[in-house]
């Protein structure tokens, strides 16, 4: 038998769950199993939001069958085109060499 590593919600993510069963009608385990699925996701976003808005966002997710994997691809691909921007000062040189 396989045992599955329970995982500890820190306060923010609590509140993500507390918001799921307030705000969008989903039972207190199914609302934690939900941010526990999607918990890579939650934290490698950061907690720059509320808690209603990833709730929303968990929630649009679920509906819509964006698995977990699909949403990190995003942010690994959006990650790497910020590591290939060269910024402002870069354009602005590049804008003044062709005047």
């Amino acid at each position: 038998m396989k045992v599955k590593a329970q995982i500890r919600l820190s306060l923010y993510e609590r509140g993500i769950v507390e918001a799921l069963a307030s705000g969008h009608g989903y039972a207190a385990a199914d609302a934690r199993a939900l941010v526990v699925e999607y918990i890579e996701v939650v934290r490698r976003l950061g907690g720059y939001d509320n808690c209603g808005e990833y709730a929303q966002l968990l929630d649009r997710a679920r509906r819509m069958n964006h698995p977990p994997s699909q949403w990190l691809e995003r942010i690994q691909g959006i990650e790497k085109g910020e590591l290939r921007d060269r910024g402002i000062e870069s354009e602005e040189r590049q804008y003044l060499q062709t005047k």
